[in-house]
């Protein structure tokens, strides 16, 4: 049945790449939509307030809002959409400019003025910012004032100015009417970009956020703002030297938004200020009706404009060092949390006298003091390293800024040792020189670390010994001639002692022979002691061709058993190397051993071992050593170091894993390949003593 059912439903549908674009652009084009409905609306909004903000009889009015607000339009849109924005704004600009009896050519020469504008200004400001400006930074808000401010709306003036000359519309000499045009723009864009821009830039977002105390505080300053401007540019002045001093009423509330809210409290305020202040000249109220309607606009426009850059520029700069305080805050914070919350114990001491300033919750429990009993306090009041050199050497490193994973052994308070991997910074703490140290405790890892060298030390004694015991027949054997020498040598000399006269010199030389064959059998004694021993590894100077020849006396029994004709080619002069005596000698009697074995199935008469010495090119030693066998199979060479890795039936397969472990920590290598002809070859490469 489920079968069935599930045989009828439909396959889900994958949506193709196509499909995804399709559904991306058609988003895309409703988003350029929406925002080319918005500018157009604004800008018939806008350019209906202007009308109401004009001196008659000049066409130009004090504030003209479309071109600010087509400039926000395209600050706010992708370069590519707009040609859109300005395609929707032409309509709202015939219908705003049709309606106060316009000529069409005056229509479109005051379109083409502010569409140049407009993208003179974006175009600058993208160009410089790469970006929408943001007016919480004093570099955007620079460049916006000369680019959006200055620049655009002065070239745009003499082309607006020459059109209207042109057309043979409104009154007023050319430079005075580009000096009043470009001041409206100017102020319009002071005033109308910031507060677009800031309010749909996160403006709602901040205010949806902002506590109850805030927005109380806000109303409270609009609201006395409100009042101030009422007060001031509404009020029917008798007297005109009372007017200047009443121009700064409002500042204090201006300034209060600039500290406390930033650039778009400042936007919005300066909005208000320009109204209430154009409204009150237009109807002769203020202190700006002394003269003709033309220095009154002028007189306005020169006051905000004033007032405006000054605050604008003043709120940006308060609210990019209120970013940078809230960054160094948050950058505190995080570095204070990393800090406590570290896995690994943490310090910071002052560097002038190395007391400790802070200490982790780690540090705590590791060496066992408290916050409060480390702080003012010292690393050697505490006595917190094992010895003094340890503390001196990673000190030293530190001022050379070198002190980075260091290991020292450290002591907590009730003396236990911890092996510690230390790491210094130093860096500046409110202005102090001070030193961050991080210190991860490695005891378990050293006790490890110990643990496995002590195995490993084991494992190689037990090779020998393995090894040895190999040897042992051979051994045997050698010991036993010396041994039946000094006994032969002792009996002819006490038969000699019974005789009458005595033979002295024949005596003597029985004497000798018998100091000569012990000294023999010592000597083997030793090397085999040597070898027995467990002693701690003790790198010297030593000489190869030395350690090939006591090699060979240790081995020469079992070669001369196995009847294998042994080849030296050592070299004439020493060849010399740094390294422990008896760890070289066992890797060359496990390689003499594997060879003697491996040419066991051989001919007696072809058993040949050859060992050479020979230094290298680069400064290094090479002991080589060359059997006749039949060689090493290819699937068994790659295997050949692996561990436990054997071809013999009794065999552990650690002989050559322990060899190659052995030539590596005397920083050399062992390399194994098949001879040309027959055979094998071991080479042994040793750094040299130098």
């Amino acid at each position: 049945m489920s079968d069935n059912v599930a045989s009828t439903m439909p396959a889900p549908h994958k949506i193709s790449p196509e499909e995804t674009g399709r559904t991306q652009d058609a988003g895309f084009a409703g988003k350029t939509a929406i925002a080319a409905s918005v500018v157009a609306l604004a800008y018939y909004a806008g350019a209906k307030l202007g009308f109401a903000l004009t001196f008659q009889p000049h066409p130009i009015a004090v504030l003209w809002p479309p071109n600010a607000l087509l400039l926000a339009g395209l600050l706010l849109t992708p370069p590519r959409t707009w040609w859109i924005i300005l395609a929707a704004a032409f309509p709202a600009h015939c219908a705003a400019e049709m309606q106060g009896s316009v000529p069409p050519a005056m229509v479109l020469a005051w379109f083409a003025s502010n569409c140049t504008q407009a993208l003179l200004g974006a175009a600058m400001i993208r160009l410089l910012l790469r970006e929408s400006p943001r007016f919480d930074s004093f570099n955007h808000a620079l460049t916006f004032l000369l680019c959006g401010v200055v620049i655009a709306p002065l070239a745009a003036s003499f082309l607006d100015v020459a059109l209207l000359k042109a057309i043979g519309w409104g009154e007023g000499g050319y430079l005075q009417l580009v000096n009043m045009r470009f001041l409206s723009n100017a102020l319009a864009a002071l005033i109308l970009v910031p507060l677009v821009l800031t309010w749909v830039q996160g403006g709602l977002r901040a205010l949806r956020e902002s506590s109850g105390a805030k927005r109380a505080e806000a109303a409270v300053l609009l609201l006395g703002l409100f009042l101030a401007g009422v007060f001031v540019f509404e009020h029917m002045y008798l007297d005109s030297s009372e007017a200047p001093g009443l121009l700064y009423a409002p500042l204090p509330f201006l300034l209060w938004a600039a500290v406390r809210f930033g650039p778009r409290a400042v936007t919005l305020g300066l909005l208000m200020t320009c109204a209430l202040a154009t409204w009150g000249a237009i109807h002769g109220n203020g202190p700006f009706v002394d003269h003709s309607p033309a220095a009154d606009a002028l007189s306005v426009q020169l006051f905000l404009l004033a007032s405006g850059v000054s605050l604008f520029l003043f709120s940006s700069v308060m609210e990019e060092h209120k970013n940078d305080r809230r960054a160094a805050r948050l950058s505190e914070q995080r570095a204070l949390a990393v800090f406590r919350s570290s896995p690994d114990a943490m310090a910071i001491a002052r560097m002038s006298d190395g007391a400790i300033l802070d200490v982790n919750a780690r540090w705590e429990r590791l060496f066992g003091y408290s916050r409060d009993e480390a702080l003012g306090r010292t690393s050697a009041e505490l006595n917190m390293y094992a010895n003094k050199r340890d503390r001196d050497a990673y000190m030293d490193l530190v001022r050379t800024c070198q002190g980075q994973n260091f290991e020292v052994e450290m002591q907590a308070r009730d003396g236990t040792l911890h092996y510690i991997l230390l790491s210094g910074e130093r860096v500046p703490v409110d202005g102090t020189e001070c030193l961050i140290s991080a210190m991860h405790d490695i005891t378990r890892l050293k006790s490890a670390e110990r643990e496995a060298d002590q195995q490993r030390v084991e494992l190689m004694h037990l090779s020998r010994v393995a090894v040895l015991g190999e040897l042992s027949g051979a051994l045997a054997h050698e010991l036993n001639q010396p041994l039946t020498a000094i006994l032969s040598n002792a009996q002819t000399a006490q038969r000699l002692l019974a005789k009458d006269p005595l033979d002295l010199p024949e005596l003597r030389e029985i004497l000798r022979e018998i100091v000569g064959e012990d000294k023999r059998a010592g000597e083997i004694i030793r090397r085999l002691r040597a070898l027995f021993r467990k002693d701690d590894t003790h790198f010297q100077v030593l000489d190869i061709n030395s350690l090939v020849e006591e090699a060979l006396t240790l081995a020469y029994g079992n070669l001369a058993t196995r009847q294998i004709r042994i080849v030296q080619q050592l070299c004439q002069q020493p060849v010399l190397t740094r390294g422990d005596r008896v760890q070289l000698q066992q890797v060359l009697l496990n390689l003499i051993i594997n060879a003697c074995e491996a040419m066991d199935a051989s001919p007696d008469s072809t058993r040949e071992l050859t060992l050479r010495t020979e230094p290298l090119a680069d400064g290094r030693a090479q002991i080589v050593v060359t059997d006749s066998g039949p060689g090493i199979p290819a699937p068994t060479l790659q295997k050949l170091f692996e561990p436990f890795f054997t071809t013999k039936t009794q065999g552990l397969g650690l002989g050559l894993s322990i060899s190659r472990s052995i030539v590596a920590a005397h920083s050399g290598q062992i390399l194994a390949h098949n001879n040309v002809g027959r055979g094998a070859t071991f080479r042994i490469e040793l750094p040299g003593a130098a």
